[in-house]
C-alpha cells in the first residue's frame, strides 16, 4: 500500500485536472481524510490538509485523532503594534544563545513599542520559562512586552501559563521546591502577597522548610515584614528559624530590634578624643539573650563584656554613629574607620554589608583603601562611587570577578575602574569561567577598553590559551553590545 502516491499525482496534475481519490488506507487515516473533504472550502484546501495528514502518518506512524476529538485552535489575534525591522530581529536571533546580552537587548528594546516577529518567539519563550535559566523571571517580564498578542496566544500551545501569572492557587498542593520557586518569584513581583502566602501556611511547614522559605523574605525586605518576623523570632518552635528571623530584622535599620541595640550601645559606650574609647560594664540580661546576643566570647583573649558590646557595635547602622559622634554621615564613617572600638576584634565591614549601605562603604574605602580587598564592600558601590576610590595597581590571584561587583542596576562602569579590572585580569596566565566572565564583563566595561583588549591579543603566547579566549570573547561580546545599543538607540 502506498498512501502518498495519490497525493503526489494529484499535486503534480493539479486539482483542476485530476480529482483526488485516496487509495486503500488505514481506517483511522481514511476517516480523517473523508472528514477533511467534507468540511474543506475547495479542492485545493482539501489536498493541502490531506497531504499534511498523510505524510505525518507515514513519517511518524501516528494514529490520527478522530474528527470529533480534534481540539479546536483559535486563530492568533492581530497585533496592535508594528514589528522590529529585519536587522533588529536578526540581532534577537543571534542573541538567543547568550545570557546577559539578551537580557540587555530586551531592556533596551521595550521602550520602542515594537514587537519581535512571531517566528522567533518559540525558542525565546522556551528559554524564558526554562527552570535552569537564572534570568528567567526578568526575561519573562520583558519578553511579555515584546511578544505581543501572538506571544500570549502561543504560550498555552507551548505548555506555559500566561505571562506573570502566579499560580498561588497551586500553593496548597505544591511540593516544597515548587513552593520555594513560587515564593521567590512572587516576592520579586508582589512582596505583600508573598508574605501573606507564607503566613497562611506557616504552621503546617516543618522547621527545615520554614527556615528555607523564610530566607526568601530577604528579597524586597521592608518595614511591612517586621511584624511577621517579630512573631517568628519570639514564638517559633525552632531556634534556627528564630535566628533567621532575627537576622532579617537586623538588616532593617528602622526595626525595633535594631533600635534596641542602639539604645543599649548608646548607654554603655563612650568616646573621648584624648583618652579614646571607654565603656560602662553591661549586665547580661534575659532580654539580651532573647534578642540574639551571646554572653561569652569564643575568643579567650577578649573580655566577655567587651564581646557583648562589640556584638552591639556590629549591629547598628551608620545613623547611630552620626548621633554618637554628633556629625554627618561622611564624618561619622571616617571617624569610625580611624578609631574603631574594640579594634583587635571589631569587624567594620559586617554592619556595612548587613545594611547594604553603599555610601558607608564608599566613605570607608576612601578613608582606608586597604578595605578594597573586602570584595563585598566594593560590590556595594555604584559605578560613580568606584571612580572615587583609590585602587591598587596589582591584585594578586585576581583571576575572576566577584559576582557582587556586577551591580544589579546594569550601569556601565567608569573608565578608571574598568581599566583596573582589565589590567588585573590580564596579569594572569589563566582565568576561570572565561566565556561567562567575558559576556558579563562586556556589559559593564567602559567601551574604551575594547581597543586595549584587542591590542593585547597580538602579545598573547600559546602558553596562555584562556587569556587568548578571554580577549577574543570579550571583544566579540563588546561588539554585540555596541550593536544592541546602536540598533535600539532611539529607545534610550
Amino acid at each position: 500500500m502506498n498512501a502518498t502516491e495519490p497525493v503526489i499525482q494529484t499535486a503534480l496534475l493539479g486539482t483542476a485536472n485530476k480529482e483526488f481519490v485516496p487509495g486503500e488506507l488505514p481506517e483511522a487515516l481514511a476517516t480523517l481524510i473523508r472528514k477533511i473533504q467534507e468540511i474543506s472550502e475547495d479542492p485545493e484546501s482539501a489536498l493541502y490538509q490531506t497531504a499534511a495528514a498523510t505524510f505525518a502518518y507515514r513519517r511518524a506512524g501516528w494514529e490520527p485523532l478522530s474528527a470529533k476529538d480534534i481540539p479546536p485552535i483559535q486563530a492568533a489575534p492581530e497585533e496592535n503594534l508594528p514589528y522590529f525591522d529585519s536587522e533588529q530581529n536578526a540581532l534577537f536571533a543571534r542573541l538567543e544563545s547568550t545570557s546577559y546580552l539578551l537580557l540587555h537587548a530586551y531592556r533596551k528594546a521595550v521602550a520602542s513599542r515594537r514587537l519581535i516577529v512571531p517566528e522567533l518567539l518559540p525558542p525565546l519563550i522556551r528559554r524564558a520559562f526554562d527552570r535552569n535559566n537564572p534570568n528567567r523571571n526578568a526575561e519573562q517580564a520583558l519578553l511579555a512586552r515584546l511578544a505581543g498578542n501572538r506571544g500570549c496566544w502561543l504560550l498555552p500551545h507551548l505548555g506555559f501559563t500566561p505571562w506573570g501569572k502566579m499560580e498561588t492557587e497551586a500553593w496548597d498542593t505544591a511540593s516544597h521546591n515548587e513552593r520555594k520557586e513560587i515564593l521567590r518569584q512572587c516576592r520579586h513581583e508582589h512582596p505583600a502577597q508573598a508574605l501573606e502566602m507564607l503566613r497562611n501556611e506557616w504552621k503546617s511547614e516543618s522547621a527545615v522548610h520554614r527556615d528555607e522559605l523564610l530566607g526568601y523574605l530577604r528579597i524586597n525586605l521592608s518595614k511591612a515584614d517586621e511584624t511577621f518576623l517579630q512573631e517568628v523570632a519570639e514564638s517559633d518552635r525552632s531556634s534556627t528559624v528564630k535566628e533567621t528571623a532575627r537576622n532579617l530584622l537586623c538588616r532593617m535599620p528602622e526595626s525595633e530590634l535594631v533600635k534596641r541595640y542602639c539604645e543599649w550601645l548608646q548607654e554603655h559606650l563612650r568616646y573621648n578624643a584624648l583618652t579614646g574609647w571607654s565603656y560602662k560594664k553591661p549586665a547580661y540580661t534575659p532580654e539580651m539573650k532573647k534578642f540574639g546576643l551571646e554572653e561569652v566570647s569564643p575568643n579567650k583573649k577578649e573580655k566577655d563584656e567587651e564581646y557583648l558590646l562589640r556584638q552591639l557595635a556590629q549591629r547598628v547602622p551608620l545613623t547611630f554613629w552620626c548621633k554618637f559622634f554628633g556629625c554627618d554621615a561622611e564624618q561619622a564613617a571616617r571617624r569610625l574607620t580611624r578609631h574603631q572600638p574594640f579594634r583587635k576584634f571589631f569587624n567594620l565591614q559586617e554592619p556595612i554589608v548587613n545594611f547594604s549601605d553603599s555610601q558607608w562603604a564608599c566613605y570607608t574605602l576612601k578613608e582606608d583603601p586597604s578595605y578594597i580587598r573586602q570584595e563585598a564592600l566594593v560590590g556595594l558601590l555604584t559605578p560613580a562611587q568606584r571612580e572615587e576610590i583609590a585602587l591598587p595597581e596589582k591584585w594578586e590571584n585576581f583571576n575572576f570577578i566577584p559576582t557582587s561587583w556586577f551591580n544589579e542596576d546594569g550601569k556601565t562602569w567608569g573608565p578608571r575602574f574598568s581599566e583596573h579590572i582589565v589590567s588585573w585580569l590580564l596579569q594572569n596566565r589563566y582565568l576561570y569561567y572565561v566565556n561567562d566572565t567575558a559576556e558579563h564583563l562586556a556589559l559593564y566595561l567602559d567601551p574604551s577598553q575594547q581597543s586595549r583588549i584587542e591590542q593585547h591579543l597580538s602579545a598573547i603566547t600559546d602558553e596562555a590559551p584562556s587569556i587568548l579566549e578571554f580577549c577574543t570573547k570579550t571583544s566579540e561580546y563588546m561588539s554585540l553590545k555596541t550593536a544592541i545599543d546602536t540598533l535600539f538607540n532611539d529607545n534610550q
